[in-house]
């Protein structure tokens, strides 16, 4: 039997209202040389059996149902089953945008150049399409949508698994290490891939990501840039607040994390701007956001930035 080009893992747990959707989205796609992977974790409601109806029906699907250590573990177990040239992992309450999206990402003439293939999403969290064109310092900032990422598959051989330790952010742990090698060949399509709803795994904060990894790379791309950036209240806010998600509000937990790198002094002067505020205070959007502002107008009177 030959291999099919592309392998859709969907990860469930207790997802019998909304599992049909996204596998529905899947097989009616006009492009057909796919198999799709349904990674359950011991599922007691009816997921497993909606997996196994659609696997009667459709000998591409394939079901699976372990224990598993959440939702990375079972993407990495997809992986390890997977045979497809390209790998893409759909939530089981996601769905792809419209009937034509994997043959319209497929069918771009030299897609055999590139190791990862993205293009766009859509959701009730965002205000239109997310988000366009990434270059590593944009990916700093925020993610790119796993739902958005088509992976060659070779390339978790070569870059490693998700990291189980960031329960949270694994892929964007994932996406860091892939826009930071050169050798990793990246390419944007504009299109919409998806859609899913709100309030998913990836709107909580994942302490040890922010502290050992983001933390120590946005570090080093100001290092890169000058400190002059941090004058852009944007940027200063978005500092504020990844001091603020995680934890970090003295000098020696910022030293820690940041592994030998220069820490500026504006860096160090929001830490004890918010080690001051109460915790409580700080967890209030509009409090925060206006002692982000008296912080701010402090450093840029003082020359700290």
């Amino acid at each position: 039997m030959e291999a099919p080009y592309l392998s859709i893992v969907i990860p469930t747990r207790q997802a019998e209202g909304t599992l049909k959707v996204a596998l529905d989205s899947i097989l009616r796609q006009s492009f057909a040389s796919l198999e799709v992977l349904v990674m359950d974790s011991v599922s007691t409601d009816d997921t497993l059996a909606i997996a196994r109806d659609a696997a009667g029906g459709d000998s591409r699907v394939r079901v699976f149902s372990e224990p598993d250590k959440g939702v990375y573990d079972a993407m990495n177990k997809g992986i390890r089953e997977a045979r497809g040239e390209f790998v893409y992992f759909l939530g089981s309450d996601d769905w792809l945008h419209d009937d034509k999206v994997l043959n319209d990402v497929f069918a771009i003439q030299d897609k055999e150049a590139y190791d990862v293939l993205y293009g766009n999403v859509v959701s009730p969290s965002y205000r239109g399409a997310y988000d366009g064109v990434f270059t590593y310092e944009k990916l700093l900032s925020r993610n790119v949508s796993h739902q958005a990422c088509f992976y060659r598959r070779s390339l978790f051989a070569r870059l490693g698994d998700y990291n189980l330790r960031y329960r949270a952010y694994a892929d964007w742990e994932f996406n860091i290490r892939c826009f930071s090698d050169q050798r990793i060949r990246i390419r944007f399509i504009d299109r919409i891939i998806a859609g899913f709803g709100p309030d998913g795994l990836s709107s909580r904060h994942d302490v040890p990501f922010l502290k050992e990894v983001l933390f120590p790379a946005k570090l080093r791309l100001l290092a890169a840039t000058g400190t002059r950036v941090l004058r852009k209240p944007a940027v200063y806010d978005e500092w504020w607040r990844l001091l603020r998600n995680a934890g970090m509000r003295t000098s020696a937990t910022l030293e820690m994390a940041a592994g030998g790198a220069p820490i500026p002094k504006a860096i160090l002067g929001m830490a004890a701007w918010q080690r001051n505020i109460p915790l409580k205070t700080l967890r209030i959007g509009v409090c925060s956001k206006f002692c982000m502002f008296a912080s701010y107008s402090r450093h840029l009177l003082t020359g700290a930035i």
